[in-house]
């Protein structure tokens, strides 16, 4: 699927407008987070850290990295940008599936790119 939204974080609007620091910092620390996984350098570490975390083994992880980056799937976001074109597509999703009734809402009704914006990050 080239344009999907595979991961979400999601606040209500009132609680990250009181709490803008901690959105942006948080929002760092996933887009360096999303940049370690991604480097080859660090393929070892990542691997290491599946294999530690979900107790799989480091074949099954290895071929897990393989689904999302060989070739590049655009399943990860590279450093926690977001895709509207993919998140209109799971709203299409939902409303296919009846979770939600048209008319389907945009999905700019659900962004607030301030925080991706102030973190460095989009």
């Amino acid at each position: 699927m080239p344009e999907f939204q595979y991961t979400v974080t999601a606040v209500k609007r009132g609680w990250a407008a009181g709490h803008k620091e901690a959105v942006v910092r948080y929002v760092r620390a996933l887009a360096a987070a999303f940049r370690f996984i991604r480097d080859r350098a660090r393929r070892d570490d990542v691997i290491r850290t599946i294999v530690e975390t979900t107790d799989s083994s480091e074949t099954i992880a290895r071929q897990t990295l393989a689904l999302y980056f060989d070739p590049e799937r655009g399943v990860l976001p590279k450093q926690a940008e977001l895709d509207l074109k993919g998140l209109a597509q799971v709203i299409a999703f939902m409303g296919e599936g009846g979770a939600l009734k048209p008319p389907l809402p945009p999905a700019e009704r659900f962004v607030d790119l301030q925080y991706l914006r102030a973190a460095g990050v989009e």
